[in-house]
This record gives C-alpha cells, structure tokens and sequence, in this order.
C-alpha cells in the first residue's frame, strides 16, 4: 500500500474513531454508573453497538475479525436492539395538556420530543453520570459532595416516579446539551404545575428560573410542592444551559410570565420571580425589562449583578417590590457575607428586603432542605400579599 493510501485509510479512522470512541465512553459510563435499570440498558447497547463499529473500522481485515463478524453481528446487533428498544417503547409521553405537571412551548411553536436518546434515558441517571464527572472540573464540588447531591436527586426521582403525572413529564435534558455545543438554547420550552382548586378565583404564581446545569426536573419537582400548598401555579421556563446573563434572557422570561397569564388563572397581582444560583441573573434583569410585573423577587443561593439593582427601571418599583434572599451558610460557591452585603445594601436605600440565612448548608439547599424552603417560600408569599410593607 502506497504512502497517501496508507495516510488516507488513517485519515478515515481517526474521523471514524473519535464518534465511535465518544459514544463507547458514553455507553460504559452509563452501563456502570446509571441508577436505573434503563440507563443501564441504553448504556450496554451503546457499547455493543460502539465495539461493533470500532471493530469495523479498526479491524476489518484482520483475520480473527473476519472469521467471527457474521456470528457477532447475528449476536449483538439483535441484543443491542432489543435494550434500546425496550426502555425507548416505556420512554416518557410528556404528560398531557390536562394533567397539573405539564411540559409548554412558548407559543405553542414546540413539542415533546419523546423519542430522543435524552428523554429514553431517565434523567436520574444522566444526573448521576453527570456528577460522577463535575468534580473533574469544578473546584467546588469535591468526590463526597458529589456522592450527597446523588443521594438528594435519587430521592427527589423516586418521589417524582411515584406521582404517575411527573413520570410521564419525562426530560428536557436535550435542551441543555444543545446549548453545551452551541446548537441553541431551547429557549420556548416551560414547565407548569397547576394544583386542582374548588373555585375559578384566580390564583397566585410563582415563576422558578433553574441554576447552571439546566431546567432539572428534581428542582420543579420542590417547586412543585409549593404549588400544592399554597394553591398557587408553578412556571418554570427552561433556558438551555441556564446562562441568564444573555441578552434574550430577559425577554424570555417576560414572555413566558405573559404566556402564562393569558392561558392559566393567574392573578396579575400575585406573580412572584424567583431564581436558584445563576438563575437570579434572570430574576434582576426580568425586573427591569418589565416594571412592576412581579410582586416578589426570590433569589436563592444567588449569583446577582448589584449594578443591575441601580437601573431606574428597578429603582421605580422601589415602594411595590418585595425582596427576599435565601442563602446557605456554608456556600463556597457563593460566599454568605456576598449575598449579605447586598441585602443590607438594597434595605439601606429603601427596598423592602428579608434574608434568611440556613446555618449548616451549602449551595444547594434547594434539594437538603425543600420543607424548609417551602416554608419560608410560603410565609413570604402571604405576607407580601396581605401583611403591610
């Protein structure tokens, strides 16, 4: 074989091998460390499917190769379907128009797509590989706190597979990996929660833009449990990676907060933000595009941009808007005496201001302490809109 042939047939391998690699690692990682059955499954299949393709293109010539391809193809290409097909044949539908937990596109312009490998792989189990991999290069997240925050979405998971509407919500996850590669954001999917009610009155509604990592469904599902108890709608808007620091955040957020009052029974009164880590970015700059469409502002284990508070379109709302943060004691990520600082700042020039401080938790409170949350998310809610200023 001559030199540029042998250069070309190298050429075809390393571009043949890079996706067959990628999706062998994929295969093994969800094969070992999925916590369901399904991922498991998907995982296994992509590994069969993986070392077929690698053999093909790395091996074909060989003669140990050559004298078992056809018993290997007949062996693992059927097996390779049979545990894809299965978990694909119980993916989630996700849910009805009806149900209280549904899946919404901004305008309608958007479906469910029930079908992708990120919807038949249950999101427990993409979260788990996911942390199994963040403290590679997050130094805020170590091994240990990596194995806690396993435990607290496997528990979040177990209680969402028990409620049949949430189980076939499925996962939006393909939102966030399109934004990973810079395909678009998905910016037009939302999730609602409406609690059933024993009158038309309408209601109030909490808006919950998620942190960096994407809309998970473990945070709307806590949310979710707001809505039950104080019978009030739950919106959570998905934004791909979470990056509100984006232009077109703010805008988003508006025109789903408008969406959502035109087709539930929102009391226009009543429309609370609230935003978890980089979702507060998302919280300040929506309150300055819209004056005066929000009653409450929440951030949680927020990240904020205090040169934003100073805007006139957020000064002008200065006698209306609450404001309550929430904040672990102990977050790294995000230094208490950070968020402090900025409470004390907004309350010294006239902004109606609470924080509660949660000794003992980190960053991510919102899944080691929900009916804390819950609570002080409650007693908020009814004070803002029947106490005094």
């Amino acid at each position: 074989m001559s030199l540029l042939k042998r250069l070309q047939v190298s050429l075809l391998r390393i571009l043949c091998g890079v996706p067959i690699v990628s999706l062998l690692v994929l295969g093994l990682l969800f094969a070992f460390f999925s916590m369901t059955w399904k991922g498991r499954c998907v995982g296994l299949s992509a590994v069969m499917f993986g070392g077929l393709l690698f053999a093909s293109v790395g091996y074909w010539n060989r003669a140990w190769f050559t004298a078992r391809r056809k018993q290997l193809f007949a062996v693992l290409i059927p097996a390779g379907l049979i545990l894809v097909i299965v978990p694909a044949f119980l993916a989630p539908d996700g849910g009805s128009q009806e149900s209280c937990a549904r899946n919404c596109f901004l305008g309608g312009e958007g479906h469910f797509q029930r079908y992708s490998p990120w919807n038949i792989i249950p999101e427990v189990d993409q979260v788990a590989v996911g942390l199994r991999l963040v403290p590679l290069g997050d130094p805020y997240v170590d091994f240990n706190k990596a194995r806690q925050m396993r435990e607290l979405m496997l528990q979040a998971h177990q209680h969402m597979e028990a409620s049949p509407e949430f189980a076939r919500l499925g996962s939006v996850r393909g939102l966030t990996y399109r934004d990973l590669f810079r395909a678009g954001n998905g910016a037009g999917h939302y999730y609602v929660f409406l609690p059933e009610t024993d009158s038309d009155a309408p209601i109030p509604c909490l808006v919950f833009l998620h942190g960096m990592g994407g809309n998970l469904k473990s945070y709307f599902w806590v949310m979710s449990q707001i809505s039950t108890r104080m019978k009030c709608a739950v919106v959570a808007p998905t934004f791909g990676l979470g990056l509100w620091q984006k232009e077109e955040s703010s805008e988003f957020i508006v025109d789903v907060t408008r969406e959502a009052m035109e087709t539930l029974p929102i009391d226009p009164k009543q429309i609370y933000l609230m935003g978890y880590s980089q979702g507060a970015v998302g919280v300040t700059r929506a309150a300055v595009r819209e004056p005066g469409l929000y009653h409450g502002l929440i951030y949680l284990s927020p990240i904020t941009e205090d040169d934003r508070f100073g805007a006139p379109e957020f000064e002008s709302q200065k006698e209306d808007l609450r404001l309550l943060f929430l904040h672990g004691r102990n977050d790294s990520r995000i230094p208490c005496n950070f968020v402090e600082g900025t409470a004390r700042t907004l309350r010294q020039t006239g902004y109606d201001v609470e924080i509660k401080i949660y000794d003992g938790e980190d960053h991510y409170l919102i899944l080691s302490q929900p009916e804390a949350l819950l609570d002080e998310l409650a007693r908020f809610m009814v004070s803002s809109h029947h106490g005094p200023r």
